[in-house]
């Protein structure tokens, strides 16, 4: 009994610690309160390892959120509802098409047996590349230009399990922000108005094309609704982000989070369809670094 009070202790302590660590970030007390009650949530989900005092974040760390915890690589979020651009209720889609999930079953389910579920131990930027809040994110890169960028810092790509696992929090939730549940379009930088896509008529030089669509991206953190449990901003929506995919197939490339239009704009889903040399309007990414688990 006593080992279970200084367990519930010391993870008060550290969602004590979380809350003001995203102080500055989170313009408003509820939404510091909203991710402590989500975190809370999830501690009854899976076990968070916490960071102690004694250890030392190196320089390359500096505004990167640690991730911890078992990562479950199979797992059922079943659609309760689908919607539309608007958010209105609409049939389920197409056979191949992610479309916008406006419910999902909540709780989440892990299929993987438990003991068979790997753990991960990493840093990930907090904000999309170049990892600067109040930015707007660096767009048109294709894989090899991430993988350049990131390396370049010292870090190196994320693997698609790692974002996911940034992007979910241990409750496995489908989306980063609110109940995790319900897809909101005002969160994230998603959904936008379908009258937008107009510039991809526009018959002006690439540059000026290329301005036009970047007008649709804002800026890091600038949507402090946003957020995941872990802290990490912006996963969902503005960037398509780079990462590495884990299987190899068809392509060593992957991109996730969706983008500014409404496409599967959720944690889990993965667009394989392009390789390496790929990168459009909506391209970018984050980086990460190891921190093997001992």
């Amino acid at each position: 009994m006593n080992n279970i009070k200084t367990v519930v202790s010391a993870l008060s302590c550290s969602l004590f610690i979380f809350a003001c660590s995203l102080s500055c970030k989170v313009s408003s007390k509820s939404n510091n309160q909203e991710l402590i009650e989500r975190l809370a949530d999830d501690v009854n989900v899976t076990t968070i390892t916490t960071t102690t005092s004694a250890q030392v974040t190196p320089s390359a760390r500096l505004n990167m959120r640690e991730i911890e915890g078992e990562y479950c690589p199979e797992v059922e979020q079943k659609c309760l509802q689908w919607v539309d651009a608007l958010g209105n209720p609409t049939d389920a889609p197409k056979p191949g098409l992610t479309g916008r999930c406006g419910e999902f079953k909540n709780p989440s389910v892990c299929l993987t047996p438990e003991g068979t579920r790997p753990r991960k131990h990493f840093y990930i930027d907090t904000y999309e590349y170049p990892n600067v809040a109040g930015q707007v994110p660096q767009s048109w890169m294709t894989w090899h230009d991430v993988k350049r960028a990131c390396e370049s810092q010292g870090k190196r790509l994320c693997t698609r399990s790692e974002w996911t696992m940034a992007c979910e929090g241990p409750g496995m939730h489908p989306y980063p922000y609110g109940d995790g549940y319900h897809r909101d379009r005002t969160s994230c930088n998603t959904d936008n108005p379908v009258g937008k896509l107009d510039v991809f008529k526009s018959k002006a030089p690439h540059d000026e094309m290329s301005t036009k669509l970047d007008s649709l991206l804002v800026p890091s953190g600038s949507k402090p609704q946003c957020v995941s449990v872990w802290g990490v901003y912006d996963q969902v929506g503005n960037i398509d982000e780079q990462i590495v995919n884990e299987t190899g197939r068809p392509y060593k490339s992957g991109l996730v989070g969706g983008h500014v239009f409404g496409v599967r704009n959720a944690c889990r889903p993965m667009t394989e369809a392009h390789n390496e040399e790929f990168g459009w309007y909506e391209t970018g990414g984050r980086c990460c670094i190891s921190n093997d688990y001992q």
